[in-house]
């Protein structure tokens, strides 16, 4: 009876608890969030606590697409000296922001109905940077960063014809009663498939971490995965001279007159290049950076997941590895093992696989010319909370003040109230959401320990993306410097 009475006490001292942080939260938001009225999650980085960030230099939010004219007026009136008053006439101090960064996936940004919102966007121009080249592509005026899907033949055909020829020869072991022995089989004629088809080898296959035992698992998924990735980089134009791209009829039928520009006005091969290039002083920039996409936390499960567990997904469904459709039914597997690993793991997959999209932040952000810069996902929460992390970390906040700022994101998807609404590039619907809508101080606490323990130090974090010491201290200078 006491041992019960002692556990009633504690969960009543746990609820007291969890109401003050609430209130606490609550009121540090009233004190650092922009008033904004349909943009959620907004705050400049000079706001946490013990910031030495400069007011107007960095700001952190949900997605700004729904703004308000009121949401604009307060947007439009930010500088690099923090809220400027708008009736100023100084020409050295150039109000609203004058670089987005977009950081959604491509799905997130097909379910955006106002993604060219003409009353947010009209002076911005659009620029995608294309991780696969490593470049920077700049939009036409009048093209969309999401547009009709295009027909795609050549290689891509080629290697779902392979990969299917190789399921229908798996699919003959169904009837064995030895589920593995049958999915190993299955999966190794597919993946000889996708061998063929793509030029992966068995010890590509085996350097990437998969044993010679799970019958080409890793392999047959992982290319399943890179396909995906694939063809998003035909849409976008970034095919090789193999690969024929055709418009859909749909778009032919179209009468506006963009219709016959060309999607890209230039391109950059390199983010030195699109950086260093002095003609874009004066200009107001969208960025659409997708540091993650379901199919890289698919990709980064993999070797979180029992073999065994593989094996009866491929068994389950084989046609998964080349269906869009089919493998929407075999996400379980994947699933689960994410909404075990919670936030934590959401995070440390980001830390690995969203590298090279978080550097490229991070490159927009040592540039000075660009200031104000504001980024942001869909709630302003997990990509943007990492990246701001990460800032305030470079800037010399200690960790306590970054999990505190972290931990304002708390109640986001609450006041969004959009069912729809994606949590780190993954679908509210497949998530746990007590574990997933939150923001707990101990997740950030221990993502900060995490980056320590795996990498030595935020710095060598930084190094381990390429955002070297020099980078390092022109970043500070960005910030730091009046």
């Amino acid at each position: 009876v006491e041992d019960l009475e002692e556990e009633e006490e504690e969960e009543e001292e746990e609820s007291e608890e969890t109401k003050a942080f609430k209130a606490r939260t609550k009121q540090l938001c009233n004190e650092r969030n922009f008033p904004f009225q349909k943009v959620k999650n907004a705050r400049d980085l000079n706001s946490a606590r013990n910031s030495p960030i400069w007011p107007g230099r960095i700001i952190r939010t949900g997605r700004v697409s729904d703004a308000t004219p009121d949401d604009l007026a307060i947007l439009n009136s930010i500088s690099v000296n923090g809220i400027s008053n708008s009736n100023s006439n100084s020409n050295t101090d150039l109000k609203g922001i004058k670089t987005y960064v977009d950081l959604r996936s491509y799905t997130e940004l097909k379910d955006d109905p106002v993604l060219d919102r003409q009353e947010v966007f009209a002076d911005y121009e659009d620029l995608v940077w294309v991780e696969r080249k490593g470049g920077v592509k700049v939009l036409s005026s009048g093209r969309s960063r999401v547009e009709k899907k295009k027909n795609i033949v050549g290689h891509v055909k080629e290697l779902v014809g392979g990969a299917k020829k190789g399921i229908d020869v798996a699919t003959h072991f169904r009837n064995e009663t030895d589920t593995e022995s049958a999915a190993g089989a299955s999966a190794a004629a597919a993946a000889a498939a996708v061998g063929t088809s793509t030029g992966i080898s068995s010890s590509s296959s085996s350097s990437s971490g998969a044993s010679t035992s799970d019958g080409g698992l890793f392999t047959v998924l992982t290319s399943a995965a890179d396909l995906a990735e694939a063809t998003d980089a035909c849409n976008d134009g970034e095919c090789g001279d193999d690969v024929q791209v055709t418009e859909d009829e749909e778009i032919e039928e179209l009468t506006s007159a963009n219709t016959n520009k060309k999607r890209f006005a230039k391109v950059y091969y390199s983010v030195d290049e699109m950086v260093q290039d002095e003609t874009r002083a004066g200009v107001k920039e969208r960025h659409f950076v997708s540091i993650m996409n379901e199919m890289k936390y698919v990709k980064g499960t993999l070797s979180k997941v029992r073999k065994r567990d593989l094996a009866k997904a491929i068994i389950k469904s084989p046609g998964a590895i080349v269906s869009k459709r089919v493998r929407s039914s075999c996400k379980d597997v994947f699933l689960s093992r994410i909404n075990a690993g919670g936030l934590h793991m959401l995070n440390e997959l980001m830390l690995k696989y969203g590298a090279p999209g978080i550097r490229y932040v991070l490159d927009l952000c040592k540039d000075k010319s660009r200031y104000p810069i504001a980024f942001y996902c869909t709630a302003g929460k997990d990509r943007t909370g990492m990246i701001a992390a990460i800032i305030l970390s470079a800037a010399g906040v200690p960790d306590e003040d970054i999990v505190e700022d972290y931990s304002l994101s708390a109640n986001v998807y609450a006041e969004m109230n959009d069912h729809k609404a994606m949590v780190g590039a993954l679908s509210q619907r497949n998530l746990d959401a007590k574990t997933f809508l939150c923001a707990p101080p101990e997740v950030m606490r221990d993502t900060l320990n995490n980056i320590r323990s795996t990498y030595g130090s935020m710095e060598g974090y930084l190094d381990y993306i390429g955002f070297n010491e020099e980078d390092r201290k022109q970043l500070r200078s960005a910030l730091l410097d009046p």
